[in-house]
């Protein structure tokens, strides 16, 4: 529906903005001057300790002078209850009593039948509380008390209970002037087994007000007090007022809760009764309405403002929902968009936890809970059983990137795939065993060793050459010929991964070429300058120093094998040290008449020859020339 201006000028005109926002805000005395009507308060959308949230009532406009929040009572209502502009308007049209005008295309008799259904649907609402107090309530009045839910609550929570007698809502409201169509279609009544006599939809059920954002009440949901009952919730079906992948139960009191406590976000409970809970706590808070989560219910949570909190109950049941929950979000994660989930304890929800250990319990389990990134990482990471094989650390990965693929917003994308991925490149490096050239066994030694193809791990060496920050420490040669050379991440990305550096910016530059290495979008174009703007993005000043430290690249020579010469240079940093440590141990031994280790010593001598001559053909002859004499003296 259009608004013409001098309608939206006339409905600013009748209704006090300072009203308006005075019932969801505290206005400053000292600062405030209601006979000029100029008010100030704390800002609503942000935190803060003095007011800098400006009303001017007389003009009806509002302007936050800290996060630059402004408009006018329209506005604020959007903001505040996550009202469309015309459903707004509708409010405050209805308050100030000015008619709207029809659309061409707008039906009246359909506009005429839907107040018909909220009369049902809140004369329902009436007798249910009604009931609730009457002798026949008793059982729902003891169930209620049992949860600590007492008088005050019923009125606060809209609680109310519905007799387990065929057709006695349908009596009542007929004798109230509905007829039976009337409350067929607003949910309240259901056609019978035969589809010919209709039947109450709630029978022996306490009942639940679900209202839309406006606080009309628009269903309910019904839970069963007699423990055989096929289902122990159930709720209003789809009507023309009420579609529960639409709605969220209590939305329209936890945003003026929310706007109160000026929390991070609404926190999204399973069950009616978490929600109560919840709000009893001081915590705004809402739920589906007997279904998942879904993508409109989602929209809503981030137009009340801020992050949500996805709780859930601590069973499989609970996890399962958890798990829907976060890949509903994810292809939506973006700047503004985003989610944390917390986890009650096994057997537990928050309504249990509210009864066992009070408000506090409960706002430490929301103060717990983890971002999204996070428990994405961490369900990949169960998914695959960890990360203790090769095929459960290649599955891990690659599920990551898959799921992070999903988010659409490319910052984001890229934000989660440079923390995740070196998230996970850590723990499957840590898993990986470095190399170790000998094996000790019964006090005696057995061939271990290098053998032709196998990567090269951590040695003592390497990390001494790490810690003394020598000028041209191997790692760091390894990392240069990687940023100048992109095939050999494609080659040996085993190797560096494998790689034991101590030095924190060498190893920000191994993680951040790995993570290069691995993102679709570089498609293999890395060189020192997309390293360098990937370290710089992710806060690593001192790393890009580094790299701007390197001598410059020299082009290879024409036709020459980068990548053998590159494996020869492994050999000579990482494979030779570590022969000719051992070497030296076993020359001592032998002499000290260790046949074992004379055997080994010869067995050694051997493989070093073999390795010189590799060395020599990967173009590499100063093997030789380092150990002045090569590696067997």
């Amino acid at each position: 529906m259009r608004f013409t201006d001098t309608l939206l000028r006339q409905v600013r005109d009748r209704v006090s903005i300072a009203d308006y926002a005075g019932k969801r805000l505290t206005w400053h005395k000292q600062k405030s001057r209601p006979s000029a009507g100029d008010y100030w308060a704390c800002c609503p959308f942000h935190q803060e300790k003095s007011p800098s949230f400006h009303v001017l009532d007389n003009k009806g406009l509002f302007k936050c002078f800290g996060c630059g929040e402004k408009g006018d009572v329209f506005t604020l209502s959007m903001k505040l209850e996550g009202l469309s502009f015309p459903e707004a308007v509708e409010k405050f049209a209805e308050i100030a009593g000015v008619q709207l005008p029809k659309d061409d295309y707008d039906n009246r008799g359909e506009n005429d039948q839907r107040k018909r259904l909220y009369g049902v649907t809140a004369a329902a609402g009436r007798l249910f509380a009604t009931a609730l107090r009457s002798t026949g309530g008793a059982e729902a009045r003891k169930y209620l008390q049992g949860r600590g839910i007492g008088p005050d609550e019923w009125d606060r929570f809209s609680i109310g209970f519905a007799p387990d007698e065929w057709t006695w809502a349908i009596d009542k409201l007929k004798a109230e002037g509905y007829t039976i169509e009337e409350i067929v279609q607003a949910g309240v009544a259901r056609g019978g087994e035969d589809e010919k006599r209709p039947v109450d939809t709630f029978r022996g059920r306490i009942t639940f007000e679900i209202t839309d954002t406006a606080g009309k009440v628009i269903g309910f949901g019904g839970r069963a007090l007699a423990k055989d009952a096929k289902a122990k919730y159930i709720n209003s079906p789809e009507t023309p007022l009420y579609s529960k992948s639409r709605v969220l139960y209590r939305l329209k009191q936890a945003r003026e809760l929310l706007a109160k406590t000026k929390a991070d976000g609404l926190v999204v409970g399973e069950g009616y009764l978490d929600v109560l809970a919840f709000e009893r706590a001081g915590i705004a808070a809402v739920a589906p309405c007997g279904t998942a989560l879904t993508d409109e219910q989602l929209q809503l949570l981030w137009r009340s403002g801020g992050a949500p909190v996805l709780c859930l109950d601590g069973d499989s049941a609970g996890q399962r929902a958890a798990e829907r929950a976060l890949d509903l979000a994810i292809p939506h994660l973006a700047p503004g968009r985003t989610i944390r989930l917390a986890y009650a304890p096994k057997g537990e929800d928050p309504d249990d936890i509210y009864r066992r250990a009070g408000a506090e319990a409960l706002a430490a389990l929301i103060g717990a809970s983890v971002p999204a990134s996070d428990a994405l990482f961490e369900r990949e990471k169960l998914r695959h059983g960890g990360v203790d094989t090769p095929e459960a650390q290649a599955a891990f990965q690659a599920s990551l990137k898959e799921s992070i693929g999903k988010i659409t917003d490319r910052d984001t994308q890229r934000a989660f795939f440079s923390e995740l991925m070196s998230r996970a490149n850590a723990l499957v490096r840590a898993k990986r065993p470095a190399f170790v050239p000998y094996e000790k066994q019964g006090g005696g030694q057995r061939p271990g060793g290098f053998r032709k193809g196998q990567p090269a791990g951590a040695t003592e060496e390497l990390k001494a050459h790490a810690v003394a920050h020598r000028p041209r420490p191997a790692a760091e040669l390894f990392l240069r010929a990687a940023a100048d050379v992109p095939g050999i991440l494609a080659s040996y990305g085993n190797w560096i991964e494998r790689l034991a550096i101590t030095d924190p910016d060498l190893d920000a530059i191994r993680d951040a070429l790995l993570q290069l290495a691995d993102d679709p979008e570089t498609d293999g174009a890395i060189d020192r300058a997309a390293l360098s703007l990937h370290l710089t993005r992710s806060g690593q000043d001192r790393a890009v120093a580094r790299i701007s430290r390197w001598p410059k690249a020299k082009p290879p020579p024409e036709g020459a094998d980068v990548g053998a010469e590159w494996l020869a240079l492994a050999i000579r940093e990482v494979v030779a040290p570590a022969i000719r440590e051992e070497l030296a141990e076993l020359r001592e031994a032998a002499a000290d008449g260790d046949d074992t280790a004379f055997a080994r010593f010869q067995a050694l001598s051997r493989e070093a020859r073999e390795i010189e001559a590799r060395a020599r053909e990967s173009k590499l002859d100063d093997v030789q020339e380092d150990d002045a004499g090569g590696l067997v003296a």
